[in-house]
């Protein structure tokens, strides 16, 4: 229990604050204890998980993190930990790598939960937060195997109108309820890989 205690006196430590009334301070250090409390490590003790092809892989020089719901993440918290937990952001995109060379559809999470790809999210938001470690200069991966992986997740015909998306320019009505905000982030997301290929 000490233990424990003395390594989220550290991990919240790393950011310093102020404020005129303790219950600032105390929302504060819950809200930065919530955010670092996912992605789980998903791995035995001797670095072996089942992964997405429902084989036993073994996480060989990182440390294999599941629960990614990148959709609601990439924005913020993604960046936030390449700022308070790089070494963590690191393992976490070597996650998202396992998980792509191991996903039969030949992509990167979308929303995954352990050995299960959720698919409940659009767009491809892992994308973002590859790049974004690649420019910051924090990533111990191959950056251009990374990359690979990015245009081959942004290019599969199988997955959520990308056809049509890179026919037209955009997701007709017509062929999806979530057509405008899914055009919005897929620009989004090839534009991150747009900068990485551009930085690399």
């Amino acid at each position: 229990r000490v233990s424990g205690q003395q390594q989220w006196e550290k991990e919240l430590g790393k950011v310093k604050v102020e404020t005129i009334d303790d219950s600032d301070k105390i929302n504060f250090y819950t809200a930065v204890y919530h955010a670092f409390i996912n992605p789980t490590i998903y791995m035995d003790v001797d670095g072996r998980y089942k992964g997405l092809d429902q084989e036993i892989h073994q996480a060989d020089g990182f440390t294999n993190y599941t629960t990614f719901s990148l959709w609601d993440t990439h924005r913020a918290l993604h960046p936030l930990f390449t700022i308070l937990q790089p070494k963590r952001d690191d393992d976490m995109i070597k996650s998202m790598l396992a998980h792509y060379r191991q996903n039969p559809l030949g992509m990167l999470p979308v929303w995954s939960s352990y050995a299960n790809e959720n698919w409940c999210m659009t767009c491809y938001h892992a994308v973002p937060v590859i790049a974004d470690a690649v420019i910051k200069g924090i990533n111990t991966f191959d950056a251009k195997k990374a990359l690979a992986a990015c245009v081959a997740t942004a290019d599969n015909p199988l997955y959520d109108n990308i056809p049509v998306y890179r026919e037209y320019g955009f997701i007709p009505d017509e062929n999806s309820d979530n057509s405008v905000s899914t055009t919005l982030e897929y620009a989004y997301d090839d534009f991150t890989i747009y900068q990485l290929a551009k930085a690399l």
